[in-house]
């Protein structure tokens, strides 16, 4: 199973916004975890178009020109 690009980018913005000292973070922790939790109730990668393109270059050997 390859990481979900968007999962990581939830992840990081949770981080972010806990340690933000302004007083909307609660906000947009709570708009996060909706997100997170949407995201897992479906069990797909919300960017997969991304996360595909980018792991189909990750396995792809280089070919020389």
């Amino acid at each position: 199973m390859s990481p979900c690009c968007c999962g990581i980018l939830l992840a990081v913005l949770v981080i972010v916004f806990a340690w933000l000292p302004v007083s909307w973070a609660h906000i947009a922790l709570t708009v996060v975890g909706v997100l997170l939790v949407v995201k897992s109730l479906f069990g797909a990668c919300c960017c997969k178009t991304m996360c595909e393109t980018m792991c189909k270059k990750k396995d792809e050997p280089s070919q020389p020109e």
